[in-house]
């Protein structure tokens, strides 16, 4: 509502009574006109974190060096004091950068009777980002179909474009999605494409059958009234999906290829496989693939920022943590983590996670001013790199400023902006400690929340990385929502009020914690629902369970594990934290592609040979899947 206000002398027999009526209204209407100092604090905090000028805060951008520094700075107008070991404020770390096309970029190929084809990397091929560089020298090269392996009783598939074909130490030449792509009553899923016709599929699958690089081309059906163009070097994705040369070539010049061998042209071979779903691979007798690509992943640096009340009397050297990551998604795109994955609007993560760094800060706030010292110390962290796996708090539990031993519980928030009309608060981690449940149970009735409980540690966010180092946790959720890691998660649609009262419950939550005269028991807690844990690499569709936790440490080959859940078959089979699984089920392992494209082959109840690397050595383990938990 916008008041016109005009300035006139006012009457003086009249004004008492006015300004009495005003009061009057004021206060009856106070909740509407006038948010109370919490809600001004966390909307000041939320609205510039989640600004467009912060650019997303993708790490690596100048948007989330300035969110860093301003949650620095009010760490230090708080009173907070910097860790000893830090700098400053900030604990920095490496993470891998966005991939980028060095120099030389050479391809080109020999055939039989001195016949020779040179690419040009302008017009005939190009590398992706998914793939690493290399250098072929006369490398054998295969025609493999689609470079799909693809057996599924439910939809009576059984097609396998390497069967008897011999790729190992050789190059593969393969066409882009899946055979009857026109076709909506196809085994596979027609127009929609099956994750067959992936990109990670076709990687994984020509690495695990032991080849040295694959040059794909577009499929027909994809390109009908359209020019046949290279995919640009991000097309499927910026992560190293895998550990071979993936190359894109131009139809033209693979059926130059395919001519001298006195094959088939790919439209034939296509059309052939679409008759009657029987694959046509077959070798290219004399041609020899030489080509050298570098890909250069430099790092970047980004940092955790740290501030710390130290507490007073004989248990200040006992440590709580009470986190949230501040990162974000960027300016989205394809393999960002959107979810309007075509978008490359800036996507400002109001709720995710600029409402969890303001509660941070807000909780740092409430506990300094306090006049009674504190008996324990409390750490404040805003997290980075969250989205890209718990980079930052894995970094923190690697690298403690405090001792973990001392550490004797962490509360994370993330996402707390969206209260809705339920009243609906979730918290996690209830089983971790003995009481939590109770506690947690008396503070949500007195602030009139709908409690739902989750008793585990475990789950998509920073407390994971605390928990898979026996610290009790709770974790603070509202929940998701249709603009989760979309750009319209925007300021305008965080529920300020709905905050304050969080933060009303968190600090009485916080101060027991800190108060409580004998440190939280740590208990580990026995999965019943719910996968959890991390990002979810290519969205593959597992139906059996193993219960590993990866690191998604991409600088490793194989597949790193932070941990395994209690009473899974991971843990049951011998897997432990730490473990590199370098081989699944027959197939080796370099990349958390590989890992889950492995385990999706299988049902619950087989049994796999996991082979894993512990120091030097390597071990295999013979594990038996389960059904996945239920919700």
């Amino acid at each position: 509502m916008h008041v016109s206000i005009r300035h006139r002398v006012m009457r003086p027999a009249l004004a008492p009574a006015i300004l009495a009526l005003a009061c009057s209204w004021q206060a009856v209407h106070a909740g509407e006109l006038i948010p109370n100092p919490a809600e001004l604090r966390l909307k000041s905090d939320v609205s510039y974190l989640a600004d467009d000028a912060r650019e997303g805060r993708g790490p690596g951008t100048q948007g989330i060096e300035a969110a860093a520094d301003y949650i620095a700075g009010e760490f230090k107008a708080i009173g907070l004091k910097p860790a000893a070991e830090s700098d400053g404020y900030f604990q920095s770390f490496s993470i891998s950068g966005s991939p980028t096309l060095g120099t030389p970029l050479d391809l080109s190929l020999t055939g039989p009777g001195g016949k020779s084809l040179k690419a040009d990397p302008k017009r005939d091929f190009r590398p992706l980002a998914i793939g690493t560089g290399g250098t072929l020298k006369e490398v054998p090269l295969v025609f493999a179909g689609y470079g799909i392996s693809a057996k599924d009783n439910a939809r009576k598939l059984d097609y396998d474009d390497y069967d008897g074909l011999n790729v190992k130490g050789k190059v593969v030449l393969l066409i882009r999605r899946e055979p009857r792509q026109d076709k909506d009553d196809s085994p596979f899923d027609g127009k929609r494409d099956s994750s067959f016709a992936s990109f990670r599929h076709k990687a994984t699958n020509a690495f695990q059958h032991g080849a040295a690089a694959v040059l794909l081309v577009n499929d027909a059906y994809s390109l009908k009234g359209k020019n046949d163009e290279l995919l640009s070097f991000g097309a499927a994705g910026t992560e190293p999906n895998s550990t071979l040369p993936f190359l894109t070539v131009t139809r033209e010049f693979a059926d130059r290829l395919l001519a001298d061998a006195e094959q088939p042209s790919l439209e034939a071979l296509e059309k052939e496989i679409d008759s009657d779903l029987k694959p046509r691979s077959r070798e290219l007798k004399g041609w020899k693939v030489d080509a050298q690509v570098e890909i250069e992943r430099k790092d970047l640096e980004t940092k955790n920022v740290v501030g710390v009340l130290e507490g007073s009397g004989p248990l200040a050297e006992e440590t709580i943590v009470i986190g949230a990551h501040y990162d974000h998604l960027g300016r989205g795109g394809l393999f960002s983590g959107s979810l309007a994955f075509l978008s490359k609007d800036i996507h400002n993560g109001a709720d995710d996670n600029a409402s969890g760094t303001a509660m941070v800060l807000e909780m740092a706030r409430r506990l300094a001013r306090r006049t009674d010292p504190l008996p324990r110390r409390v750490v404040f962290m805003a997290f980075s790199g969250e989205e890209r796996g718990l980079l930052g708090s894995k970094h923190y539990v690697e690298h403690p400023l405090y001792p973990l031993k001392s550490t004797i519980m962490m509360v994370n928030f993330d996402m707390v902006g969206r209260l809705n009309d339920k009243q609906e608060l979730t918290i996690y981690g209830t089983g971790t400690t003995p009481g939590a449940e109770g506690l947690v149970d008396a503070l949500a009735q007195s602030a009139g929340f709908t409690l739902k409980k989750v008793a585990e540690g475990l789950g998509p966010s920073d407390q994971q990385s605390f928990y898979l180092k026996d610290i009790p946790v709770l974790f603070a959720f509202t929940g998701t929502h249709r603009d989760y890691h979309r750009p319209s998660d925007d300021t305008d649609r965080i529920n300020f009020a709905g905050m304050s009262r969080i933060a009303d419950f968190s600090e009485l939550l916080l101060l027991d914690l800190v108060r409580r005269p004998q440190r939280p028991e740590f208990t580990k807690v026995v999965r019943k629902g719910g996968h959890g844990g991390g990002v979810d690499p290519g969205r593959v569709s597992i139906s059996a369970y193993l219960g590993s936790i990866p690191d998604y440490d991409d600088s490793i080959k194989g597949v790193k594990l932070s941990g395994v859940r209690e009473g899974s078959p991971a843990e049951k089979g011998g897997l432990k934290a730490n473990d590199i699984v370098v081989g699944f089920g027959g197939k080796p392992v370099a990349t958390i592609y590989d890992y889950t494209e492995s385990l999706g082959r299988y049902k619950p109840g087989d049994v796999v040979d996991v082979v894993v690397k512990r120091g030097e050595k390597e071990e295999t383990l013979k594990i038996t899947l389960g059904d996945r938990p239920s919700e």
